[in-house]
Parts: C-alpha cells; structure tokens; sequence
C-alpha cells in the first residue's frame, strides 16, 4: 500500500510539473510562431477596444489618409494599457506591450509611410493570437490578410474588400492579396 501511495504521488508531481513547464514555455514571450497566446476574461473588453480602432486605422490607411490617426492612434493606446493592467504576465501582455509599443510609434507617424510602418507593428503583435485562435477571427467577423508582393499581413473586416494597406501610392495597388487560414 505504502508503494502504491507513493507511486501515486510520484507521478501525480512529475504530472503537475510537467504541466507547469508547458504552461511556461508556451506562454513564452518571445516572438516564437508556436507560442500560443491567451489573454484573460477582463481583457477581452480592452482587446474589442483595439480592434475596432485597429479597424478604423486600417480604412484611413487604405485610403491614404492621415487625419484623425493621432487621435486613433492615442485610443489604441489607451487600450493597449488598460489590457496591460488586466494581463500581469505572459504572452497575452507581451502582445499588449507590443500594440502599445505600435501605437506609439503610430501617433508620431508624419507621413503615410510611418504609419503603415507603425501600423504593421500592431499587426504583428495581433496576428500570433489569431493565429492561436482562429475562432477568434469569426467571432470578432475578421479575417486576416497578405499581401503576395511585400509579405505584411493585417486583420480586416470580413464584409470588405479586401484592400492592403501598405500600398505605397495610391497609383501602385496591391492586387494579390489572399485570405490567410
């Protein structure tokens, strides 16, 4: 009995701090591709937040236009803190502090090519959770987009076009763009 009871225990530890070590490495705040990012219930709401000002920034760009992105920019912000606040650790705030980091650089942005540069940063930080949870991209009516000729990537409403928002000039439009799954 006493064999067995300890045998139990062996394996019931070995159990947890194998489960404890997964849980580290995936929560790994790297930029591996293969880290999957989860963020808590009360970040959610920040994260709305990000994407429906996120999406606002996407048709500014899209049509080259660089009024009222400081202003977006400054909101995107704000989110990106709150959730900060809401995520103590991991990859779920790494991907905050990465948004925020973007935000930033966006609301400094002087010219149409700054803030694509800034905004592909807030795309980089959002792509690995909907990468980690692509239920996440029909929940939120989203779907994620690439550009063929340059690689970026961005979320974009599913009820649009699809339109990129890195394109150069308005004479050189992106015409390969495809759905990424």
């Amino acid at each position: 009995m006493f064999k067995h009871n300890c045998l139990k225990k062996c394996l019931v530890f070995l159990l947890v701090l194998y489960t404890c070590y997964t849980n580290i490495a995936s929560a790994h705040e790297g930029h591996s591709h293969e880290a999957v990012i989860t963020i808590g219930k009360k970040t959610v709401v920040h994260l709305q937040s990000i994407l429906s000002t996120y999406q606002e920034v996407y048709h500014h760009l899209v049509k080259k236009d660089l009024d009222g992105i400081p202003d977006l920019a400054q909101k995107l912000s704000d989110a990106a803190r709150q959730a900060i606040q809401t995520e103590s650790k991991g990859a779920g705030r790494h991907m905050m502090e990465h948004v925020l980091a973007g935000a930033e650089d966006l609301k400094k942005a002087k010219s149409i090519q700054e803030a694509q540069k800034a905004f592909a940063s807030v795309s980089d930080g959002l792509l690995p959770f909907f990468k980690s949870w692509p239920n996440q991209l029909k929940r939120n009516e989203l779907k994620m987009c690439q550009c063929k000729h340059d690689g970026h990537c961005w979320l974009q409403s599913q009820h649009c076009a699809s339109a990129c928002p890195h394109s150069a000039d308005q004479e050189k439009v992106c015409t390969e763009i495809e759905e990424v799954k």
